[in-house]
């Protein structure tokens, strides 16, 4: 799976719209998963694209927000 940084600017811009930060979602990840989550392991992945859809869906979940698959357009 390829996330395009366009996800990771929108999960920052929305972060900032809900006053919260990387790091609280990396630490309540980590409840969700029962593993050490950190920021530089969230952020690590953000960056390398290596962030798992199901991740994304507990960070969606976390922030209180869906996350949503479109098709890409043709054309």
């Amino acid at each position: 799976m390829i996330i395009s940084m366009r996800i990771v600017t929108e999960l920052k811009e929305v972060l900032y719209s809900k006053g919260l930060t990387l790091k609280y979602v990396a630490e309540e990840l980590g409840k969700k998963i029962g593993k050490t989550y950190t920021l530089a392991n969230l952020s690590n992945k953000l960056r390398n694209e290596t962030i798992t859809y199901r991740e994304m869906k507990l960070i969606a979940g976390i922030i209180g927000c869906e996350l949503e698959l479109h098709n890409k357009k043709e054309g």
